[in-house]
């Protein structure tokens, strides 16, 4: 395909090709050619020079001009490359790619690498185009020569008729010869080259020069062992994994996909250890798809449920995934990144490494038939039932529990599971039982004993909820969650000393956990709204907005990636809330529209429940607090022919109103949490929220 520029009544023939392909960029000149004669014909000099270069390794630094001016650095050497550009994907760091025959890798963060696609050239054609031999060249002439460091620069420029031309609308060589005037390599190059995927002109400029080093893989080190590990261990060995890596195994269903950058997608997922724990992995451009958790790449941040819906989503049964991700630890705290560098690990001759997305066995997204429950074993029981558990099947996660402890008693798993289940059910007696149970059979999990320790705090057992604390914080020693539940403890038996010990090492391992009023404030708040537990006062947009979190409730670790969420929250089972501003703008007078809006949406997008379900609205009004005008809605999904909402989960409410031109909305949602008393903790929650301007 043809197309073209005028320049100056020129016509300059360009040949038009994609920048991220691999075929050549030619250069935009007349073919026109010149009725005068010239002393010297360089152009067998700049093919000399290209010809060269084609073996050997060689620097390169300059920059391409379109819209925004890039930086290029790096080396060459053939169709091999070791390439950064700047601006890159990461505000202030530079994208590195790394290309060795059929191997690739990527680095946007200045730490992480992960493999990449060999065919993505972009970064190499624009530094490998000018210099490209064994083409169709149009005749040069010589501008000039210079002496640079004892070296002939022989300056040539495309060959025009016209004079009058900009001498920048032209290609331009600076041949580096030899003593006896032969061409070693192209020392500087500037040029016009036409980018068909811009469909725009593009100015580059380039220093070329040989170089020692060679192009290498980056420093990926071969895995920690062969195991296939879980999300706790990573968060619980991240200091001794930090920038190593590990084999992650997980189940096949994507609970979540979320684009966190250009070329680059967090998973939210489930592992496969006993018992189950999820966590979040991030992965380069379309190694969701071929790992089988997609089947196509989406743009946004979507749940499984509007993955299902858009075709999108990959196998949900069946065999493990496995991939390898490098551990990044985040600071101080009992969390890392997960980020995946590839599915497949490639031992070389010479004794190095590397990691490939090509998986030895071809992944599907089609979802074999669910195996018999006859010829389920205990762990592909344990598995389901939790499934069940979070679609609010709890009967039926149950009874696969029970299945599971028959098939194997001595496993501790099924126990510590089939008491989440009956706290969710409000058998507190019976949770206590399980957690027990699970504890004798060997179970080292932080988890059984903090939990145990909340239901015996719900019965009144104060001194064995604090053992309990105490023994997971022997096992987990970073658990925040365990001391700030002791210290809430230790402050309802009056022990204020022991309290503020507590709240301040909670605080230590995640400052946003607890608060300096819940350290200094050793009297209970709260009063009968949230059952008398113990409250912390949160205040967000400078102390102008407050509300009061229950006790059982954490506020997240900001995430600096989505600056317009002010907090987060975390409740017991998977309760959690949210204050946003500023997604949007809204004014008072189109907050009546804004509510219609949202309610339809909602209405519209729970056709995910059971067909005996509907989704109940509660509120759905535009209300008055402090003056200023909120809209109050909320839901809760319920059986047909029921009006008692206490037992339901997802019982969910909004406050939004207008901030400053700006939306402005607390969320707070008991998720699968059944419990009547955590509904009671929202309400007081959502009660307690005051807004001054």
């Amino acid at each position: 395909m043809k197309t073209g520029a005028v320049i100056r009544g020129q016509r300059l023939a360009v040949a038009a090709v994609s920048l991220f392909g691999t075929a050549s960029i030619a250069f935009a000149g007349t073919q026109k050619k010149s009725t005068k004669s010239i002393q010297l014909n360089p152009d067998p000099l700049v093919n000399a020079a290209m010809r060269n270069m084609e073996t050997g390794v060689w620097s390169v630094n300059g920059s391409v001009t379109f819209k925004k001016i890039i930086k290029l650095h790096g080396l060459l050497s053939g169709e091999d490359f070791d390439l950064s550009m700047e601006p890159g994907v990461k505000s202030g760091v530079p994208l590195r790619g790394i290309v060795i025959k059929d191997k690739a890798w990527v680095c946007s963060d200045g730490e992480t690498w992960h493999a990449g696609r060999p065919d993505d050239r972009l970064l190499y054609n624009w530094a490998h185009v000018p210099i490209m031999a064994d083409r169709q060249l149009p005749p040069f002439e010589k501008v000039g020569s210079e002496q640079r460091d004892g070296q002939t620069w022989l300056h040539v420029r495309l060959k025009v008729p016209e004079k009058k031309i900009n001498p920048k609308e032209l290609p331009e060589y600076w041949l580096v010869l030899d003593s006896q005037g032969q061409a070693q390599y192209i020392g500087h190059t500037e040029m016009p080259m036409f980018s068909q995927a811009r469909k725009e002109v593009m100015y580059c400029s380039f220093d070329y020069a040989p170089a020692k080093e060679k192009i290498a893989p980056p420093p990926l080190g071969a895995p920690v062992d062969d195991k296939g590990y879980g999300f706790n261990d990573i968060e619980q060995h991240k200091f001794d994994w930090k920038s190593r890596i590990v084999r992650l195994e997980v189940t096949p269903k994507i609970l979540e996909s979320k684009q966190i950058g250009e070329d680059t997608y967090r998973a939210f997922l489930k592992d496969t250890a006993t018992p189950n724990h999820y966590g979040v992995v991030e992965f380069p451009h379309d190694a969701l798809v071929k790992l089988g958790f997609l089947k196509k790449i989406v743009s946004g941040a979507h749940a499984w449920e509007d993955l299902e819906k858009m075709g999108a989503l990959g196998r949900t049964e069946g065999k493990p995934v496995s991939f390898y991700v490098e551990v990044i630890p985040l600071g101080e705290k009992p969390a890392a990144r997960a980020v995946a560098v590839g599915a497949k690990l490639v031992r070389d001759p010479d004794g190095s490494v590397s990691y490939s997305w090509e998986t030895d066995e071809k992944q599907t997204a089609q979802s074999p038939p669910a195996p018999a429950a006859s010829d389920a074993s205990d762990g592909d029981l344990v598995n389901r039932g939790i499934e069940k558990a979070k679609n609010g099947d709890l009967d039926g996660a149950m009874a696969d529990f029970n299945r599971a402890i028959e098939l194997n008693p001595k496993d501790d798993a099924p126990y510590y599971n089939r008491a989440q289940a009956r706290r969710m059910k409000n058998d507190t007696a019976g949770a206590i039982a399980d957690y027990t149970r699970a504890i004798e059979l060997g179970s080292t999990n932080p988890a059984a004993y903090n939990n145990r320790g909340n239901a015996r705090a719900e019965n009144n057992d104060k001194d064995g909820a604090i053992a309990d604390y105490t023994r997971a914080t022997e096992l987990k020693p970073d658990y925040a969650r365990a001391y700030y539940n002791r210290a809430v403890a230790r402050k309802d038996k009056d022990d204020a000393s022991g309290a503020a010990a507590d709240f301040k090492r909670a605080r230590q391992l995640d400052p946003k956990l607890v608060s300096e009023e819940s350290v200094a404030d050793s009297s209970s708040r709260g009063g009968s709204a949230n059952n008398g537990a113990a409250g912390t006062a949160v205040s967000l947009l400078d102390g102008k907005l407050k509300l009061d979190i229950p006790s059982d409730f954490s506020r997240d670790t900001d995430d600096p990636k989505t600056p317009k969420t002010l907090a987060k929250f975390s409740g017991p089972d998977g309760a959690w809330g949210e204050v946003l501003r500023g997604t949007h703008g809204l004014t008072p007078d189109k907050l009546e529209g804004y509510l219609k809006m949202r309610v339809a949406e909602y209405s519209k997008g729970f056709n995910w429940l059971p067909k005996d379900s509907h989704l109940q609205w509660l509120k759905k009004d535009i209300v008055t607090i402090d003056g200023r005008k909120w809209a109050d809605w909320r839901y809760v999904p319920m059986l047909k022919g029921t009006t008692d909402y206490s037992h339901s989960p997802v019982y969910t409410r909004f406050l939004t109103t207008s901030y400053k031109g700006q939306l402005l909305e607390v969320t707070f949602t008991s998720n699968l949490n059944t419990d009547p008393k955590l509904k009671a903790e929202i309400d007081h929650i959502m009660d307690s929220v005051h807004l001054e301007e």
